[in-house]
């Protein structure tokens, strides 16, 4: 048996295909670009040649900086007038000479506004709530539409204080619908009563004021634990050291 290949038929029909059209593309588009930046020569002057400066050489230089290293000084620039040849033009009048006062007067008439847009200036009025509890806590008053209501009709006078008086207790408030059919809260009951100053019953306990403290027993001492002992000892080393105040003396000594 031969070790090399038949030309059989199946050999001759097997023809290499050429690769795509990409892969051509694609070799050459994937090879990173290469930027060549060229560097400019630096063409150094006399006083930059490396290397340390001799003595002639640092001689020449102060002697040139001496004359050469201060800022020129120009003439001053001379001012042309502009020609203006026509005289009916702005530039070819005289200026005009105009009285101080006459000018101030004519400022001050300037900078007042016109009559016709000198309007009065908008003053917002800010609705007055004279009831506005606040019925659950964390949320904004609670406005009542209804207050403050048109006070009843009363009459300009009264012949004696006995009529005002029975007068007054029989008049009679008209009741909301809604008020005969609501049911009373806590929070409601507690905004309804008299509010007591001080409060009470007191909100935190007070203890009584001590007069005479130094004829009071003070109270039994209790033992150090290790931990306390300690933190006494480095608060006592921290008051026994003196004040310093770096601001005060950064600014004012």
């Amino acid at each position: 048996m031969s070790i090399v290949q038949e030309d059989t038929k199946a050999s001759i029909l097997s023809v290499v295909k050429p690769p795509p059209s990409w892969v051509e593309w694609c070799e050459r588009n994937a090879k990173p670009i290469e930027r060549r930046l060229y560097r400019e020569k630096r063409y150094l002057t006399r006083w930059q040649i490396p290397g340390p400066m001799k003595k002639a050489q640092w001689k020449e230089f102060y002697e040139w900086a001496a004359t050469r290293s201060m800022p020129k000084e120009l003439p001053p620039v001379v001012r042309e007038p502009i020609p203006c040849f026509p005289k009916y033009l702005p530039c070819g009048r005289k200026p005009r000479q105009i009285d101080p006062e006459e000018f101030q007067e004519k400022v001050a008439k300037l900078a007042t506004p016109l009559e016709r847009k000198m309007t009065p200036k908008h003053e917002y009025i800010y609705p007055v709530h004279p009831y506005s509890p606040i019925i659950v806590w964390g949320q904004p008053p609670l406005h009542d539409k209804g207050r403050p209501f048109k006070p009843p009709p009363k009459p300009c006078c009264f012949f004696n204080a006995d009529i005002e008086d029975k007068w007054w207790a029989e008049l009679r408030f008209p009741i909301r619908k809604a008020a005969l059919k609501a049911t009373i809260t806590p929070r409601i009951l507690s905004l309804s009563k008299p509010k007591i100053t001080p409060q009470f019953p007191p909100h935190c306990y007070h203890p009584d004021h001590i007069y005479d403290v130094l004829n009071v027993k003070p109270p039994r001492r209790k033992k150090f634990t290790p931990q306390g002992w300690r933190l006494h000892q480095i608060r006592l080393l921290y008051l026994s050291k003196p004040v310093s105040r770096p601001e005060y003396e950064y600014f004012y000594m």
